[in-house]
């Protein structure tokens, strides 16, 4: 039910429309920062498509033969594409989800229950690095079988920024010559890396960042997340969130004010010459090889520096956008102490460490790199 989605009254009520005047376009591109409920208003209009009981003329009823498979990702009528790690003795026309391995099979449908649990939930598979062309085949088959009753068969390609060329330029088949009863759904947070001939075919529909104050009140609605983290913590992660729910949550699940102490730890130790302190707070950081945690640590500091552009040029007076509300006083200290600070190059090199993620360097080292290079440019 529309009800499940936070926010995004635009994007919805281009759904409805579309829905109750009959032009259900065939291909959809749901487009947006993440966390925003791509993922989340594509399942719920799927049920809609194929909801045997609509409420108001708009609205899926939720409690349907239909609607209860899709929301468990069970219908015949839908298919959720995300990205997948190599399977074993892959061929070209192979079922990718057949040929995983045995782990990543079990990792595969825990990830999809997740999903089917919580639509806002980001899917997380190891070496899931880009949606395989074998799944855009086994769409492609999919799309043009007959369905009974008149159903329509709704494929949601998640993160679709994740297809390579080839896999593209295969989806394009379907989005040049549509299947009658088949709707394609793609969702992205990284527009501009799509390719324009798959953009073009597609009706586009925004997905604006949340409010502060919507994040808040999903993330308080939430039982388990309200008797486990303090009213201060919720605040800071929807500040933190910056318009991403899914962001918001990660943030509370890593541990959102450890992040932060550990985070301006590690600045004041580089800025100290506390050397033992700055290995010790990477080695604590680091361990596990847990890149969420790292690409989060590295995210804070990026806020943190931002933060600092916001109070050097409007004044300690006008800084009520910046996302440490709490520690104002701490940023007013740090500009004070350190005014030259090259705080553009700063935060360039925070998302230079980002990218390094994501290309298997080891972890330590791009911290380690880090201090180094912040080391010489706050000053």
């Amino acid at each position: 039910m529309w009800n499940n989605i936070t926010g995004q009254e635009n994007a919805i009520n281009k759904l409805k429309a579309a829905y109750k005047n009959g032009k259900v376009a065939h291909a959809y591109l749901f487009y947006g920062n993440e966390g925003t409920g791509k993922d989340a208003a594509a399942i719920e209009f799927a049920k809609l498509i194929n909801c045997t009981n609509i409420i108001n003329g708009e609205e899926a009823c939720g409690k349907c033969g239909n609607c209860l498979k899709t929301a468990e990702f069970k219908s015949e009528y839908f298919h959720f594409i995300t990205a997948l790690p190599a399977g074993k003795s892959e061929q070209t026309d192979s079922d990718p989800i057949e040929k995983l391995t045995p782990s990543d099979f079990d990792t595969y449908m825990e990830q999809m229950r997740m999903k089917s649990k919580n639509p806002y939930y980001r899917i997380n598979i190891s070496n899931a690095n880009n949606i395989r062309i074998n799944s855009i085949r086994d769409l492609i088959n999919k799309s043009y079988l007959s369905t009974s009753r008149n159903f329509k068969k709704i494929f949601i390609v998640s993160e679709a920024d994740r297809m390579k060329q080839e896999a593209s330029n295969a989806l394009l088949k379907i989005l040049e010559e549509p299947p009658k009863n088949s709707v394609l759904i793609l969702t992205t947070s990284k527009l501009n890396t799509l390719p324009q001939t798959v953009i073009g075919r597609c009706q586009s529909i925004h997905f604006e960042p949340l409010a502060e104050n919507l994040i808040k009140e999903k993330l308080i609605s939430i039982e388990e997340i309200k008797n486990s983290y303090s009213n201060d913590e919720i605040t800071l992660a929807s500040k933190l969130g910056f318009g991403s729910y899914s962001r918001a949550i990660k943030l509370l699940e890593l541990g959102i004010t450890e992040i932060r102490d550990n985070a301006l730890k590690f600045l004041i130790s580089i800025l100290t010459n506390q050397y033992s302190d700055t290995v010790s707070i990477i080695r604590s950081t680091a361990t596990k090889n847990n890149k969420d945690k790292i690409k989060y640590f590295l995210f804070y500091l990026n806020v943190w520096f931002r933060d600092l552009l916001k109070v050097k040029y409007s004044g300690s007076e006008k800084n009520t956008g910046i996302a440490n509300f709490d520690i104002k006083e701490r940023l007013n200290n740090f500009i004070n102490k350190y005014p030259n600070t090259d705080i553009f190059n700063v935060i360039m090199i925070l998302e230079e460490s980002e990218k390094y993620i994501t290309q298997n360097v080891q972890l330590q080292l791009i911290l380690l790199n880090l201090s180094f290079k912040l080391k010489k440019l706050i000053s």
